[in-house]
């Protein structure tokens, strides 16, 4: 072969290579992206738990006549029990770093007088996908939810 035939192919080489690894860069980035949400996820989830677990430690050591006054309690409906809302209030709201935390606490008789069984739902915001449209964003609002059962007795 002639040298003016084969001229170009290096060039050629090496944009095919720069377009490969151009895209393992590509889908590294997107790895870092997913890696970053789920440990965000993990992380609300666990200070979640921690609250809820919490929450249900201050009702099992409280009188059993009042548990259902003080902690029956939704974030959202207003009202309900004073220990849970100054629980909210304080540990949830100001202390912790759930964005935007709604908790729904339900207590129920159980089988017996002193035997109670509660449920506390804990939700949050997760983050946004950095829409920057305000109603884009209220409308495709993802929320993290985090929700246990305790027998009190």
């Amino acid at each position: 072969m002639k040298r003016r035939d084969v001229r170009g192919y290096v060039l050629l080489e090496a944009l095919v290579a720069l377009l490969i690894f151009s895209l393992g860069l590509l889908g590294m980035i997107g790895f870092q992206a997913a890696s970053t949400r789920i440990v965000t996820d993990s992380r609300f989830r666990t200070e979640a738990a921690i609250l809820a677990d919490e929450l249900i430690a201050k009702m099992s050591v409280d009188k059993r006549s009042v548990v259902i006054a003080n902690y029956a309690y939704d974030s959202e409906g207003g009202g309900g029990g004073a220990s849970t809302r100054t629980w909210f209030e304080t540990r949830v709201i100001e202390a912790s770093k759930l964005p935007n935390p709604k908790v729904k606490v339900d207590v129920a008789s159980g089988a017996s007088v002193d035997t109670f069984t509660v449920t506390v739902r804990i939700q949050w915001d997760l983050p946004s996908s950095g829409t920057s449209d305000k109603a884009v964003k209220q409308k495709a609002m993802e929320h993290g939810n985090y929700e246990t059962q305790a027998l009190l007795f």
